[in-house]
């Protein structure tokens, strides 16, 4: 089978888990019917033809659908405006701007802020949302607006309802709701690239209708929809920012974060690497495009991403053929859905939610202690504030911990090991008893490790030393706040007749502390840059410390410690 048939094979199998989806979808974000549809057709088109993953599936997705639903459909609804359409085109509009910006600057890398912890607890998080919040509403309607109290959970309300409606349920309601997932599983079970999600509908479509439990006077609840599947192409207004804003960039993190993530996860796999920075082009294309054609924000979609791949996706037609079957099966369905059971919609949220909250993903996200604060978090922010609230907390607190990791101080003293052998060992006290003390800098040297470098170097000159040599060569990112305590420590052993000698300097870092008062106050003995040799700046730093301490020893000179442990030659 050639490239093509086989993008066309995977194409046609992942349009037929996107109608369901996209039904699903646009059910949680609380938005007609069709913007879910729509979303799954041309924004998947224009995402694959611009971005560059050979692989990535775009189209509506759980995390978007509850931001959306929990941020600006439910507070417009509970006000008695009705489905803000108009809100929701425009923060696609702003989302895909934001995307398009983040493109234009090259910050396709920066996804990775938000981590594996926080993507995590947000995937699980919407999912536990998802679940209640679906259960609860076969009971009646369910608000997701925020509850009147903070210290009331957002999860409080939802978990009530979906209590209530379990013990009321109707037995049809009940069937339908469980029956749908079940149906699903099973079909997964058999083959995991059968449009199970369709399937399951057309089965419970049928059975209601068979049974008679779409007629009388105790029908159930149907699907309003007259989806006719031809997009309507209209300019969105143009949204507020100070209103829409918070959303918007919301659902940008999210967007950057899902579809990068599964786009180099399945290249990964398959040794293709993708164009992070087009790829956020192409996912900020689609939102346009969403905002143009009447459908809700578009995210790349692990889940879709990862069935075109097992179908044999081999590129981005792939994708492309799945928006335009779409399009093109829409309108065959739209009289069906009229014999849709809700419930049996509400079933596959309900599945796709419990899709979410996946415990190998769960442990593997909690592998030391900061990734497990992080999860837990998200999570409890998820469930306790809201999803917008988890996303802004999630990054937050992953940030502070890579500031806090970046902040550590990576510095050990190089002794002798023997006859022109040399070893690392942790900073002691007997560091500085020497007559020369021989220190190595390692990492980002920012404004973090400054009050800890100087109090470092600060106590190590008053043990005695007369020599002080500090190794720069793996040292990296000297900022302003370094330089000037360096400056300051440095001035106050120089007053304290101690020589300072920085050693192993790139040319690029003696240039730059040439320019300072640091590098005038060492003058040029002291700024030694590294040479063609390995470990020729601290060879020659070593030669002065010699002439400096002249006539004493090595031995003498120089901290010695010889165990039977490895050692590198200079």
């Amino acid at each position: 089978m050639n490239r093509s048939s086989r993008d066309l094979i995977a194409g046609l199998t992942v349009a037929a888990v996107s109608i369901p989806q996209g039904m699903a979808y646009a059910r949680v974000a609380g938005v007609p019917i069709e913007m879910g549809l729509a979303a799954a057709a041309i924004p998947a088109v224009i995402a694959a033809l611009v971005g560059s993953s050979p692989y990535l599936v775009t189209g509506p997705t759980n995390p978007i659908a509850l931001v959306i639903g929990a941020s600006v459909v439910a507070p417009a609804v509970a006000a008695g405006l009705g489905v803000p359409v108009a809100d929701v085109l425009g923060v696609a509009l702003l989302a895909g701007l934001l995307l398009i910006g983040f493109a234009a600057v090259r910050l396709g890398g920066a996804s990775r802020f938000l981590s594996d912890s926080v993507i995590c607890g947000l995937s699980v998080g919407v999912g536990i949302l998802v679940v209640a919040g679906q259960i609860a509403s076969m009971g009646g309607p369910v608000s997701l607006a925020p509850t009147d109290s903070a210290l009331v959970p957002e999860i409080w309300p939802l978990l009530v309802g979906a209590w209530h409606a379990l013990v009321l349920a109707d037995v049809r309601t009940a069937v339908l709701l469980l029956g749908v997932p079940a149906v699903v599983i099973l079909l997964r079970l058999v083959d995991p690239r059968w449009p199970g999600g369709m399937l399951a509908l057309g089965v419970a479509a049928l059975v209601s209708t068979l049974l008679g439990w779409n007629e009388g006077s105790a029908a159930l609840p149907m699907l309003d929809a007259a989806v006719t599947g031809a997009p309507s192409f209209a300019i969105p207004a143009l949204p507020d920012p100070a209103r829409l804003g918070a959303p918007a960039l919301a659902i940008a993190l999210l967007v950057s974060a899902q579809s990068l993530g599964a786009a180099r996860s399945m290249g990964a796999s398959a040794g293709r690497e993708a164009d992070q920075d087009r790829d956020l082009l192409g996912q900020g294309a689609a939102n346009l495009a969403a905002s143009v054609v009447g459908a809700m924000p578009t995210s790349g979609s692990f889940s879709r991403t990862a069935l075109a791949r097992r179908a044999g996706a081999s590129t981005r037609m792939a994708a492309a053929v799945s928006g335009v079957a779409v399009l093109a099966l829409v309108p065959l369905i739209g009289g069906v859905l009229s014999f849709l059971p809700v419930a049996a919609l509400a079933g596959l949220v309900v599945l796709t939610g419990l899709d979410l909250i996946r415990f190998s993903l769960i442990r593997r996200a909690a592998a030391t202690r900061g990734d497990a604060s992080v999860l837990i978090v998200t999570i409890g922010a998820a469930l306790w504030l809201g999803i917008l609230q988890a996303i802004y907390a999630g990054l937050f607190l992953s940030l502070a911990l890579l500031v806090r990791r970046s902040g550590r101080l990576q510095m050990v003293e190089i002794v002798r090991a023997g006859s022109r052998l040399v070893r690392e060992i942790p900073i002691d006290e007997e560091t500085g008893t020497a007559p020369a003390v021989v220190l190595h800098l390692e990492g980002d040297l920012n404004f973090a490790v400054a009050p800890e470098l100087v109090d470092q170097l600060r106590a190590i000159g008053s043990r005695g030393a007369r020599v002080l040599i500090v190794r720069l060569k793996r040292a990296r990112h000297l900022d302003a706040t370094v330089l000037e305590g360096l400056r300051r420590v440095c001035s106050e052993l120089v007053e304290d007749d101690i020589t300072v000698i920085l050693c192993g300097l790139t040319a690029e870092v003696a240039e730059k502390l040439r320019a300072t008062e640091l590098g005038a106050l060492l003058g040029a003995d002291g700024l030694l840059e590294t040479g063609p040799r390995l470990f020729e700046g601290l060879e020659r730093a070593f030669a002065r410390a010699r002439t400096l301490l002249a006539p004493l020893s090595d031995q003498q000179i120089f901290r010695s410690d010889e165990p039977d442990t490895w050692s590198y030659e200079i």
